[in-house]
């Protein structure tokens, strides 16, 4: 039958950005969006000569690249927003085998404090490696909940990357056992801003869709001596909004006041999965998004049965709350580290 490729996707994270590292773990997600581009430049010169160019100039490596899992996991959530959110977070335990991690992304210290991976990609007879791996932002949420089809959080975290090489690919990673986050096991909450987000109220019955778009602003740095890699990562400013769907009853009409008085408001999105094995009392893995908004549009679109759709969204704002932050993650799981 000839050769027959096993893709593969693993990674490590970096204890010094830029130098390689084994991959601990599988992840469980594909590689896609690749550009792997090396610009050339190529002179014209008046050489009494037809050919166009004889000579051409390499520039700057602009590696970049995309993780795509269709369906997120309680797992290995940490990992991925460890390289885009906050990096060296360490979990704290909770009810004996859970463990919980927070990321609230920095605020007014200057620069990079993310995680950097090492990523190994490829099929089992040939390996490539990238190294200082830090993810430049992320997409998260889910497709319109319909009867008959399932309900999987999507998550993309695009990255960029100093190198890409041929390497030995790091062996006897076992593939793990992850718990797949589910739109079906979310609540939703919304209220006023002096409502802390643990009191807020359950906004139910409406809910159909939902997408977070985290952009946090990284820039490769290049400098004199660098060569043809980047050498250091500086930070732009960062923006989060989100886009979503919402169906019938009043809180349609509560939510067009609100954005036609430009309201803020507090929200928390959780996702909830199974009971953690061995947690007492009982824990319940879990991802919740905390964070304050203010809707920037809200669209009536169409009709499901009598009910009216409607599109909306909006820009999450700092919130004194979480650090001055504009947005919080929290994520328990049964995983002891990163």
């Amino acid at each position: 039958m000839g050769e027959v490729a096993l893709r593969f996707l693993q990674m490590g994270l970096e204890a010094t950005k830029g130098t390689p590292v084994n991959a601990t773990r599988i992840l469980m997600a594909r590689v896609t969006n690749a550009n792997f581009n090396k610009p050339r430049e190529f002179v014209e010169e008046d050489r009494g000569t037809l050919v166009g160019a004889s000579r051409f100039i390499a520039g700057v490596n602009d590696y970049s690249f995309s993780i795509e899992a269709a369906g997120a996991n309680y797992q290995q959530l940490p990992m991925l927003f460890s390289t885009c959110v906050k990096g060296d977070v360490s979990p704290t335990t909770i009810n004996t085998t859970a463990y919980r991690y927070t990321f609230t992304p920095q605020t007014t210290a200057a620069g990079d404090d993310l995680d950097s991976a090492t990523v190994e990609f490829g099929d089992d007879s040939q390996e490539f490696e990238s190294e200082y791996c830090e993810g430049t932002g992320f997409t998260l949420g889910f497709d319109t909940l319909t009867a008959g089809q399932a309900a999987p959080v999507k998550v993309t975290v695009n990255y960029l990357t100093q190198s890409l090489a041929s390497n030995t690919k790091t062996a006897a990673l076992s593939v793990p056992t992850v718990d797949t986050i589910l739109a079906t096991g979310a609540n939703f909450y919304l209220g006023a801003t002096s409502t802390a987000f643990g009191s807020l109220a359950e906004v139910t019955g409406h809910l159909r869709s939902f997408a977070l778009d985290y952009q946090n602003g990284l820039g490769r740095k290049i400098f004199v001596g660098d060569g043809k890699t980047y050498s250091n990562i500086g930070r732009g400013r960062r923006v989060v909004t989100f886009t979503g769907t919402v169906e019938g009853d009043s809180t349609g009409v509560t939510r067009f006041v609100e954005w036609d008085t430009d309201t803020e408001k507090r929200m928390r999105l959780r996702f909830q999965g199974p009971i953690i094995s061995g947690s007492s009392p009982a824990t319940v893995y879990k991802l919740t998004i905390d964070g304050r908004i203010v809707f920037t549009s809200f669209d009536p679109i169409g009709a499901e049965d009598t009910n009216t759709v409607f599109a909306f969204g909006g820009r999450f704002l700092p919130d004194s709350t979480i650090s001055d932050a504009d947005i919080q993650f929290e994520i328990v799981n049964d995983q002891t580290g990163l």
